[in-house]
C-alpha cells in the first residue's frame, strides 16, 4: 500500500513539474524568437539607412567585418548602441505588483550593462546556427519546424528531465537505503547532504564557468543546466535536513529548526541567480517533499516548522522578484497545508498547531498587507483588494480545526481571539483588505456554533442533523461557558467595530462585523440554549442590544465627518442592526408569528435609511430580508400552526400576511421616491403576491372551518378563488393605467391568464355540477352557481370593456369567448336546478324542462341583440346570433322528436315569433342607419 501511494506521489510531481517545464521552455523560446525578430528588423532598417543602394553589395562584408572587431573593443562598462532597450531574462516584470511597490529606479551597473548585452550577443548566436544549418543543407526542415523540434529537445527538455531524473533518482536513493538497510541513518543524512551540496556547487560551477565562456548562452533560453542542477540540490537538501529529524531522531527540534531556514534561505539565494522558473518549480516541489520521504511515525513540530520556512521562502521570493501570481500559489498551498496538518493533528499537539495557523496567518498578513499597503486608516479613498481579503479569510477557518481537536481548551479558544484579533486589525489598519473584517465575523459565529459539538472530520455522518452525539451536543451545551464565550466574540468583535468605524477608511466591513458579529451570536445563544424560564431574559437582551446599537447610529451620525469614506455605509449598517436587534426581542417575547411581521417591517425600516443615506447595498439587503420573511411562511403557511384557531377573518392570517403587505407596500413607495429599480419592483411585485395571498388563505380557512389542511375541492372555494384571481386582474389593470409600471401589467396578465385557466379547468370541468354531483343548495336561484358561472361571466365582460384597446386583439377575444360560456352555462344550470336540485346530475329531463332552455335560451339571445343595440358592440350582436342559432339547431334537431303534444308547438310557435321579431328589430335598424351618397351607392338591384 505504502509503495503505491508513494508511486502515485511520484508521478504526480512527475506530471506537475513536466508541465511546468515545458510552459516555461515554451515562454523562453517564444520570448526569444520575439527578440530575434525584433533584431534582425532593427538591423536591416540601419543598414538601409547606412548604405548607399549602389554600395550596399559590395560594402556588406567589409561593413560586417569591422563591426566584430569594435565589438570585442568595446568596454564592458560602455552602454551597447541598441534601437531598443533589452531587459535581462532574469529581471522581474515591473507590473507585478501595485505601483506604490516599484522601487525608484537606480543608475545601471556595470553589471547590469553586461545582462543588457547579453540578448543582443543571443541573438548573433542563434543567427549564426541559422547560417550553419542553411550551410548544412537543413534549410528546409527548419522552414517545416523539424530543426526547431530537435532544438528544443536536444537544448531544452533533455535538460529539464534530466533534473527530474536526478530528484527522483536522490529520492529512491533515500528510500531504497532504508528498506535495504545498506547504510546507518548518520551515514544516509550525511550522503543526502552530500548529494545536495555536490549538486549546488556543480549548479553554481556551472553556472560561473558559462557567464564567464560564453556570456551568449548565459543569456540564452536554452541555458538551463546550472539552474536544473541546482534545483535538484536544493530539493535534496530539503529532503535530509527532513528525514534527520522526522525519520531518525538525529536532531531534535530546534536543529531541524535551523536547518530548514537555512535550506529556505538557499533557495532564496538561488532564485535569485537562476531566474523565476527554477525558484517556482523548486519552491513547490519542496511542498512535496514530506509526503514522499514517510515514516512509520511521524512527528508533527517538525513538518510544522517545514510548512512555515517553505511558505517564508516563497513569499520572499514572491516579494523580492514581485511574482504576484508564486505569492497566492504559495497561499493556497500554506491553507492546504493546514488541513494536512490538522487531519493528522492530536491533542498533544495543539500547541504545534496553534503555532502554525497564528504563523502562516502572519506571514500572509506581512507579505500581502503590510509590505504592500502603506498604513493609513485616514485615507478616504481606497480600493479593495478582494484577493487579498479572501487569502486572509483562508488562513483564519483552520483555526476552526483546532477547536474541534483541542476540545476547546486554552490553547485553541487562545487561538481563535488572536486570529480574529489579527483580521480586525488589519482590516482597521489597512482599509484595502477591510474585508477580513466580515471573516472574522463569520469565524467567531461559527466557533459560538460548533462549540463543545464534535464535528471534526471523524465525526462527520452522512446527516448531520441524524448524528445523536452532534444533536444532543447541539442542544445541550454548557450553558454558562456557552454564554461567557459567546459574550466574549461578541464584545470583541462590538469593540472592534466601534473603533475601526470611528477611525478606519475601513469602516463598512468593520461596522459590518460590529452589528452582524454580536446579533449571530446572540442568535446561536438564544437557538443553542434552553431557554425555558429565560425567554424574557433573552427578549430584554434583544432591546437592549438594540438601544446600544440606536445609541452608536445616534453618535456616528452627529459626530462622524460627513465626507468619511463609506460613512452613510457604516450608520446605515448600524441603523439596520438596531431595527434587527428590536425585531428579535419583539419575536422572543411575542412569540406566534411576529417573526414574521418583524422581518417584513425591517424593510420599510431599511427602506427608510434607504432614503435618507441612499445606498444600493441597502436596497439589496431589503430584498434579502423579504426573501427570509418568505422562507418562513414557506415553511409555516398558516403563521401560527396550532394557534391559528376557526376564528375567521380576524387571525393569524390577517397579520401574519396583512401586515407583510402593508410594509412591502410601504417599503416599495420609500424606494420609489429615489428610483425604480429591480429592488423597487421585487417589493411591488411582493406586495401584489401577499395581498392576494391574504385573501386567498382566508378563503380557504373560512371555506374549510379552520382546516387548513383540507383540500380545495368543493365548487364555492374554487369559483372564490376564480373571482379572486379576475379582481386583481381588474384591478391591476386599473393600477397600472394610473401608477405605471411593468410589474402591474405583468401582474395583471398573470391573474387574468390565471383566471381564464381556472374557469375552463375548474369551473366548467372538474368542478361542475352536473359532472361532480355537488349539491348546489336547495334554492332554485341563490345558489353556488351565482358566483360560480354569473359573477365570473360579469367580471369577464368587464375586463373585455377595460382591455379594449389596451391589450392584444386575442387576449379580448378570448375574455369575450369566456364571458359568453360563462353567462350560458349560468343561465342553463339554472334551469337545470328549477327541475333538479340539489344535485343537479340526478333526475331525467321532462317535455317542461326541454322546452324552458329552448325558451331561456331565446330570451338570453334577444337580451344581448338588445345590449349590442344599445352599446353599439357588433360582437354582442354576434354572441346573440349565435345563441339564437344553437336554439334553432336545437328546436328542429331535438324539440322535434323530444317533445310530444302542446310543448312541442309551443316551441315552434316561440321560436318563430323570436326570429320574426329579430328580423323586424333588424330591418327597423337598417331604416334609421344613415344612408350612404348617391355617387356611392350601389345601383346593382339586391
Amino acid at each position: 500500500m505504502e509503495t503505491a501511494i508513494t508511486l502515485i506521489g511520484l508521478a504526480l510531481l512527475a506530471i506537475v513539474v513536466a508541465a511546468l517545464l515545458g510552459f516555461v521552455a515554451w515562454l523562453r523560446t517564444a520570448d526569444l524568437g520575439r527578440r530575434v525578430m525584433q533584431l534582425e528588423s532593427d538591423i536591416a532598417s540601419l543598414r538601409r539607412s547606412q548604405v548607399p543602394p549602389a554600395r550596399a553589395e559590395g560594402s556588406a562584408a567589409s561593413s560586417h567585418a569591422r563591426e566584430e572587431p569594435s565589438a570585442e573593443k568595446q568596454k564592458p562598462n560602455e552602454e551597447p548602441d541598441t534601437g531598443s532597450a533589452s531587459v535581462s531574462p532574469a529581471s522581474p516584470p515591473p507590473t507585478a505588483f501595485p505601483p506604490f511597490l516599484a522601487p525608484d529606479r537606480a543608475p545601471l551597473t556595470p553589471a547590469d550593462r553586461a545582462r543588457a548585452r547579453v540578448p543582443a550577443m543571443a541573438a548573433a548566436s542563434v543567427s549564426a546556427q541559422d547560417t550553419a544549418m542553411r550551410e548544412n543543407g537543413t534549410e528546409g526542415n527548419a522552414g517545416a519546424g523539424g530543426s526547431s523540434f530537435e532544438m528544443r529537445f536536444g537544448a531544452n527538455w533533455t535538460v529539464w528531465i534530466g533534473g527530474l531524473a536526478l530528484v527522483l533518482g536522490g529520492i529512491f536513493l533515500v528510500r531504497y537505503s532504508i528498506e535495504a538497510g545498506l547504510l546507518p541513518p548518520i551515514v544516509r543524512v550525511l550522503a543526502g547532504g552530500v548529494f545536495a551540496a555536490l549538486l549546488i556547487g556543480l549548479g553554481e560551477w556551472r553556472r560561473r564557468r558559462t557567464a564567464e565562456d560564453d556570456p551568449a548562452e548565459a543569456g540564452d533560453a536554452r541555458a538551463y543546466i546550472p539552474g536544473i542542477l541546482t534545483l535538484a540540490g536544493i530539493t535534496s537538501a530539503f529532503a535530509s535536513a527532513y528525514a534527520a529529524h522526522a525519520l531518525y531522531g538525529l536532531i531534535g527540534p530546534a536543529a531541524a529548526f535551523v536547518l530548514l531556514g537555512a535550506v529556505a534561505l538557499l533557495t532564496l539565494a538561488a532564485s535569485l541567480l537562476h531566474g523565476p522558473a527554477v525558484a517556482s518549480v523548486g519552491l513547490v516541489a519542496s511542498y512535496a517533499v514530506p509526503f514522499l520521504v514517510s515514516s512509520d511515525e511521524p512527528a508533527l513540530a517538525p513538518v510544522v516548522f517545514y510548512g512555515l520556512f517553505v511558505t517564508l521562502a516563497t513569499y520572499a521570493v514572491a516579494r523580492i522578484r514581485r511574482w504576484r501570481w508564486l505569492a497566492i500559489a504559495g497561499a493556497a498551498c500554506a491553507v492546504a497545508w493546514a488541513h494536512v496538518l490538522s487531519a493528522l493533528g492530536v491533542p498533544a499537539d495543539a500547541g504545534y498547531l496553534a503555532i502554525y495557523d497564528i504563523g502562516a496567518l502572519a506571514l500572509a498578513g506581512f507579505f500581502f498587507v503590510v509590505n504592500l499597503y502603506p498604513r493609513n486608516p485616514e485615507t478616504e479613498e481606497v480600493k479593495p483588494d478582494w484577493m487579498v481579503s479572501a487569502i486572509l479569510a483562508a488562513h483564519a477557518l483552520p483555526a476552526l480545526y483546532l477547536l474541534q481537536i483541542d476540545a476547546f481548551g486554552t490553547v485553541s479558544v487562545a487561538t481563535l481571539f488572536i486570529v480574529m484579533a489579527a483580521l480586525l486589525v488589519m482590516a482597521s489598519e489597512w482599509p484595502a483588505v477591510a474585508a477580513g473584517a466580515l471573516a472574522a465575523a463569520v469565524l467567531g459565529a461559527f466557533a459560538h456554533l460548533t462549540f463543545e459539538v464534535p464535528i471534526a472530520p471523524a465525526s462527520f455522518a452522512p446527516d448531520i442533523a441524524s448524528d445523536p452525539v452532534i444533536a444532543s451536543a447541539l442542544l445541550n451545551p454548557r450553558t454558562t461557558a456557552h454564554l461567557h464565550f459567546g459574550l466574549a466574540i461578541g464584545l470583541l468583535l462590538g469593540v472592534a467595530g466601534l473603533v475601526g468605524t470611528w477611525r478606519s477608511a475601513g469602516r463598512w466591513a468593520l461596522a459590518a462585523a460590529g452589528t452582524a458579529g454580536p446579533l449571530g451570536v446572540f442568535a446561536v445563544s438564544y437557538l443553542r440554549t434552553d431557554t425555558a424560564g429565560l425567554e424574557t431574559a433573552f427578549g430584554l437582551s434583544a432591546l437592549a442590544l438594540a438601544a446600544a446599537f440606536a445609541g452608536v447610529t445616534a453618535f456616528f451620525e452627529t459626530r462622524l465627518p460627513r465626507l468619511s469614506f463609506t460613512r452613510d455605509l457604516a450608520v446605515s449598517a448600524y441603523a439596520i442592526a438596531t431595527i434587527a436587534a428590536l425585531v428579535t426581542g419583539m419575536a422572543i417575547l411575542l412569540h406566534e408569528g411576529w417573526l414574521v411581521i418583524g422581518l417584513a417591517l425591517l424593510t420599510s425600516g431599511i427602506a427608510w435609511v434607504e432614503t435618507r443615506k441612499p445606498s444600493p447595498v441597502l436596497r439589496w439587503l431589503a430584498v434579502a430580508v423579504a426573501a427570509g420573511c418568505c422562507l418562513f411562511i414557506a415553511d409555516d403557511p398558516t403563521i401560527a400552526g396550532a394557534a391559528l384557531g376557526t376564528t375567521p377573518i380576524f387571525n393569524w392570517l390577517l397579520y401574519g400576511y396583512g401586515v407583510p403587505t402593508i410594509a412591502f407596500a410601504a417599503t416599495a413607495w420609500l424606494l420609489a421616491r429615489r428610483d425604480r429599480d429591480l429592488p423597487q419592483a421585487i417589493f411591488e411585485a411582493l406586495t401584489i403576491v401577499f395581498a392576494l395571498a391574504t385573501v386567498a388563505m382566508q378563503i380557504h380557512h373560512l371555506m374549510n372551518g379552520g382546516d387548513m389542511r383540507a383540500s380545495a375541492d368543493t365548487l364555492a372555494e374554487g369559483s372564490l378563488h376564480t373571482l379572486l384571481a379576475l379582481a386583481a386582474a381588474i384591478g391591476l389593470q386599473k393600477l397600472q393605467g394610473r401608477a405605471g409600471g411593468r410589474v402591474f401589467d405583468i401582474a395583471s396578465m398573470l391573474a387574468s391568464f390565471v383566471g381564464f385557466a381556472m374557469i375552463a379547468l375548474v369551473n366548467l370541468i372538474v368542478l361542475n355540477p352536473m359532472a361532480s354531483g355537488e349539491e348546489i343548495g336547495t334554492n332554485a336561484l341563490f345558489n353556488v352557481l351565482i358566483p360560480a358561472y354569473l359573477l365570473p361571466a360579469v367580471m369577464l365582460a368587464t375586463l373585455v370593456w377595460q382591455a379594449r384597446g389596451k391589450r392584444p386583439k386575442a387576449y379580448v377575444t378570448s375574455a369575450a369567448v369566456l364571458s359568453l360560456v360563462m353567462l350560458f352555462a349560468w343561465v342553463t344550470l339554472e334551469v337545470r336546478a328549477l327541475f333538479h336540485r340539489p344535485r343537479l346530475d340526478w333526475g331525467l329531463t321532462g317535455d317542461g324542462e326541454l322546452y324552458t332552455y329552448s325558451a331561456v335560451w331565446l330570451v338570453l339571445g334577444i337580451a344581448l341583440l338588445i345590449a349590442g343595440v344599445f352599446t353599439r358592440s357588433r360582437s354582442v350582436r354576434l354572441a346573440s346570433a349565435a345563441v339564437v342559432a344553437l336554439v334553432v339547431v336545437k328546436v328542429f334537431l331535438i324539440d322535434m322528436g323530444s317533445l310530444t303534444g302542446i310543448w312541442r308547438a309551443v316551441s315552434f310557435i316561440g321560436l318563430g315569433f323570436v326570429l320574426i321579431g329579430i328580423g323586424a328589430l333588424y330591418q327597423r335598424l337598417l331604416r334609421a342607419a344613415p344612408k350612404p351618397p348617391p355617387e356611392t351607392r350601389d345601383e346593382k338591384p339586391a
